[in-house]
């Protein structure tokens, strides 16, 4: 239950940065650091995690839950490609590398 906990916390946070992101139209240049268009990916990427948190919620299984952590961690990797202010994203990252899907079973 306490891994559950956890998981919804991380999805949560995740998600409210995502959503941080898709709110700040004004200056997507400032993510665009490798000559990409970042900002939209980082906009699809965060639709796809909250897409694969919602079918986790309505069927938690250890597929669902692998599907959602590798859509966490493919934001996270964007992110941090994106950024130019070298935030730290190594912890986000390893909350869903400790994320247990197989308590789904």
């Amino acid at each position: 239950m306490k891994t559950l906990k956890r998981l919804f916390m991380v999805v949560t946070l995740v998600i409210a940065t995502g959503a941080m992101i898709s709110c700040e139209e004004e200056e997507p240049a400032s993510l665009d650091t490798t000559g990409d268009d970042c900002y939209d990916e980082l906009v699809t990427l965060a639709e796809i995690l909250n897409e694969k948190s919602n079918i986790f919620s309505n069927n938690p299984t250890s597929s669902t839950c692998s599907a959602m952590r590798t859509a966490a961690l493919n934001l996270i990797n964007a992110a941090q490609q994106c950024d130019e202010y070298g935030y730290m994203y190594e912890d986000a990252a390893q909350a869903w590398l400790d994320v247990d899907c197989s308590a789904f079973d």
